[in-house]
């Protein structure tokens, strides 16, 4: 069943809701590559350059965070940005230290302050979501400006969708567009899926497109971006933007409906249901509806097969709904 058609006010709602509910504490402290710049620094204390080894963020990328946290803190407290990011990463987090929001606020605002992208872009969303921190809107807007003029690849996404806050109608899709597509080209799936939903509906300015849309969809996929791998199914089942995948499609709503996305597991019942992708399998989708019900979701075609199966059919699907439900990531 395709997914129900949306009007661009709804997607500009959407992305414009997106600031604040993707903006969680941990996903605000996920840094990402970005360019190498030059940083101020306390006299005597070199930071380091492109290619030099960080002996720190190697502790934190094997797992090692209290090796990667004093590491860290030493250069930190001489004055070395990339340290104070790391170090506002763990508070954050929680590893290695105790999680701590408002001392991670402030290690990023020192890295922000003096000039690292990262920093300043998870300084600056927490200053205009006022987390951690009191609420600047204008400085935090400022912050994630420099990260995107930076290049940091997610601080496009962020800050087309600052800029879409601040402008009323159509034009606001045309404005965060224009970042979306900047991120999406440096790989971020987020702008990525965002650039997708404008492409797909068309803007007044802009036609509809929904090859590029699925070509975005499909990046963004590809980096594991569930709203993107849901999406792109439903268009693969349709062959909306591109050809029929049946398998494909199949395979993107089981790995999300074992992890739980409830929008996922009522597809994927459907796709046992009718044989589409897998071997029609009836107990299998009831199984996997009945524990999208268990979240308070139903759909009328789904209540229908349950209704048409026997009773011993229906003590199987719940036996399989139970061992499902175990192995739910």
């Amino acid at each position: 069943m395709p997914l129900k058609p949306l009007t661009l006010a709804s997607i500009l709602l959407m992305l414009i809701a997106q600031l604040a509910i993707a903006q969680s504490p941990k996903e605000a402290a996920a840094p990402r590559e970005s360019k190498p710049i030059e940083h101020q620094h306390s006299s005597g204390f070199q930071p380091l350059k492109a290619g030099d080894y960080d002996q720190a963020y190697d502790y934190y990328s094997a797992g090692e965070y209290l090796s990667a946290f004093r590491v860290a803190l030493k250069r930190a407290q001489q004055g070395d940005p990339t340290a104070q990011t790391l170090l506002g990463r763990l508070y954050m987090e929680g590893y290695a230290v105790t999680l701590d929001g408002a001392r991670s606020a402030l290690w990023f605002s020192r890295a922000a302050e003096r000039g690292d992208p990262q920093a300043e872009l998870r300084y600056g969303l927490l200053l205009y979501n006022g987390t951690y921190v009191p609420r600047d809107k204008e400085k935090g807007e400022d912050y994630v400006r420099k990260a995107a003029l930076a290049e940091v690849p997610e601080a496009y996404y962020y800050y087309g969708q600052l800029l879409m806050n601040k402008v009323v109608g159509d034009e606001a899709l045309d404005i965060g567009l224009t970042w979306f597509l900047k991120g999406a080209a440096l790989g971020d799936p987020d702008a990525a899926y965002a650039a997708a939903q404008i492409l797909s509906h068309g803007t007044p300015k802009i036609t509809r497109d929904a090859k590029a849309a699925r070509r975005l969809l499909e990046t963004a996929a590809a980096k594991d971006h569930v709203g993107a791998q849901i999406q792109l199914a439903q268009w693969m089942l349709n062959a909306t933007g591109g050809p029929r995948d049946y398998a494909q499609a199949f395979n993107y709503l089981y790995i999300n409906a074992m992890r739980g996305y409830i929008p996922a597991q009522i597809n994927l019942a459907r796709l046992y249901r009718d044989g589409i992708g897998t071997n029609g399998d009836t107990v299998e989708a009831a199984a996997w509806y009945m524990i999208a019900q268990k979240s308070k979701m139903t759909a009328p075609d789904l209540d229908s097969l349950l209704q048409g199966m026997s009773d011993d059919q229906l003590n199987q699907a719940k036996i399989e709904a139970d061992k499902l439900l175990h192995d739910l990531h």
